[in-house]
């Protein structure tokens, strides 16, 4: 999905901080660690700083995947296409 939606090419050419910092989103495990795309630390041994990096960020990652949820389920009605055809016929 990530190749598919050209996000990353966009990160590479414009996702530099004032500074020349590269920006970067964090994605889930399955994704390779690239400059512009960070990820968990999988080592099956972790060091402290790398668990509260993976602990710190979960948290981030399921308050948005929450939040992304909740979005979804209001616009719910906009995937029905009855439901659309409601709202274009009833105006």
């Amino acid at each position: 999905m990530l190749a598919e939606s050209g996000l990353y090419n966009s990160l590479q050419a414009h996702a530099v901080s004032t500074t020349g910092q590269p920006m970067c989103i964090y994605g889930d495990p399955a994704y390779p660690l690239r400059i512009h795309l960070q990820a968990p630390f999988r080592q099956r041994v972790l060091a402290p700083q790398q668990q509260a990096y993976n602990g710190s960020m979960s948290a981030v990652r399921s308050s948005v995947e929450w939040l992304f949820s909740d979005i979804v389920n209001y616009f719910k009605f906009l995937d029905n296409e009855s439901a659309i055809l409601c709202l274009l016929f009833h105006q």
